[in-house]
């Protein structure tokens, strides 16, 4: 672990981690204060009147208790947003940036070997990823303490929080395995961005319509049901499983090419 790369790492991504960080906190005390039992209904009504492959596409759906509002509209489209611009520009910046622009020859002229390289950007990919759910979960507990007391299911949404967390180690990940794959930084954004868009498209078109439903068995986030955790359904405790192990795999396949392959330096 390189602490002097690690704090490098820190300064160069602040502005864009604060500015996800600051949008996604608008959005989540936004969509809390939204919450009102009569005005669920109100709003049920008005979205009926748009196509459902729309709203199916979309994912939203506002539930009738706190958790399944905020599981229905937090954790739909925008969980598809803000922290996958996170991942993918983060990661690209890690490892693929550094090869091309020629300061990885820099890097490696120090004492630092490719290995500690590789292993302190991957463990600044997964804090950076974490601290953006930590954060959530905390901001959001505190608004609906604030705003509807006792109406929270803690755990249940804490809970929530670790399947989503662990669904995007794993888009992290597949982020940072491009990285390392790419000697070129457009290679590396096009594949690191290429994949997980590509699973929301088939996920948004899967969940469309029953004609497009084959097409959400190609997608990644087929695997992360909120409802089915609710229900304490296996499904989404298996879901977890397969993303923490994807996740490893893909970070430790990162490290090792890096490690072996021929850098342009």
């Amino acid at each position: 672990m390189s602490w002097a790369l690690f704090k490098a790492n820190l300064r160069v991504n602040r502005f864009l981690w604060l500015l996800i960080v600051a949008v996604y906190s608008f959005y989540s005390v936004v969509l809390v204060s939204m919450f009102n039992l009569d005005s669920v209904d109100e709003l049920k009504a008005m979205l009926d009147l748009l196509p459902a492959e729309l709203m199916n596409a979309i994912g939203m759906n506002f539930g009738s208790t706190l958790l399944t509002f905020l599981s229905g509209t937090l954790y739909s489209i925008l969980l598809y947003l803000f922290p996958m611009i996170l991942s993918v520009v983060i990661n690209h910046r890690l490892i693929a940036v550094h090869v091309d622009k020629g300061s990885m020859a820099y890097l490696l002229s120090t004492s630092n070997s490719r290995i500690r390289i590789a292993m302190t950007q991957a463990v600044y990919s997964l804090i950076s990823i974490t601290a953006i759910f930590c954060w959530i979960t905390v901001l959001t507990l505190i608004a609906t303490s604030a705003m509807f007391p006792g109406l929270m299911d803690t755990k249940q949404f804490i809970l929530l929080n670790l399947y989503a967390l662990l669904m995007y180690y794993t888009i992290n990940g597949i982020c940072f395995l491009a990285s390392c794959l790419a000697n070129e930084a457009r290679y590396s954004i096009g594949l690191g961005a290429g994949l997980p868009i590509m699973f929301v498209l088939f996920q948004m078109l899967g969940d469309s319509g029953e004609r497009l439903e084959w097409l959400s068995y190609f997608s990644l986030f087929t695997l992360f049901e909120p409802e089915r955790l609710f229900a304490g359904d296996s499904f989404a405790y298996i879901g977890m499983a397969v993303f923490a192990g994807l996740a490893v795999v893909l970070y430790i396949l990162g490290i090792l090419y890096f490690n072996k392959k021929d850098l342009p330096i």
